[in-house]
Order: structure tokens, then C-alpha cells, then sequence
């Protein structure tokens, strides 16, 4: 799937069950800058996202239900503090330093 934020698109891979979601993307070395992975659930809620076994450094970044970005935060390899932001539908993550 093609999304766009502002001027920048990704080429994101889907992650919209509790299996895919727990995986996210980890163990991954390299990610093409206009790659990403979007985050969907049900319904807004509190979301909270970690970077255990995450091998690269990426930005998080927040939407709500009306397609808004809500938070970006950068997202440090091996990091299992968790990073959250209420009233959240998608998380994007995409390379770390990415401008949004």
C-alpha cells in the first residue's frame, strides 16, 4: 500500500492483526527510505509501541482517526521503553530522521 504525509509516500507493509503487529519490524538491518511498516487497529486508543529486537533506528509516528500525525518520536534500536500516544488508530514507522 501507497501512503502520503505531506510530500513524502511510502510503500508500507500492513500490520493489522496482534501477530503482525507483536512482530513489527524487527530483526530487520536495512530499510529503503521509502519503505515503512503502518500499524492499524480497530478503533482510537492509547497505543503503545517499543523497539525491542528492532535493529535500526525509526521514527514513530502517531495518527489519529481523522489522519492527523499526533506525535513523532525517534525510536532507538534494542529500546524497550515504551512510547505512547492516546487516541491513536495507525502507527507508521519509517526511517529515523525522516522529516515528518
Amino acid at each position: 500500500m501507497i501512503i502520503s504525509i505531506g510530500n513524502k509516500k511510502y510503500d508500507v507493509e500492513i500490520a493489522d492483526t496482534p501477530e503482525k503487529r507483536e512482530k513489527g519490524l524487527m530483526d530487520i538491518t536495512k530499510l529503503p527510505a521509502d519503505k515503512g511498516m503502518l500499524f492499524i487497529w480497530d478503533q482510537p486508543q492509547l497505543v503503545e509501541m517499543w523497539m525491542k529486537d528492532t535493529k535500526i533506528p525509526l521514527d514513530l509516528v502517531f495518527i489519529n482517526e481523522d489522519q492527523e500525525v499526533t506525535k513523532v518520536v525517534e525510536g532507538q534500536p534494542d529500546d524497550e521503553t515504551l512510547i505512547g500516544q492516546e487516541d491513536t488508530l495507525f502507527v507508521l514507522e519509517v526511517n529515523a530522521k525522516s522529516g515528518i
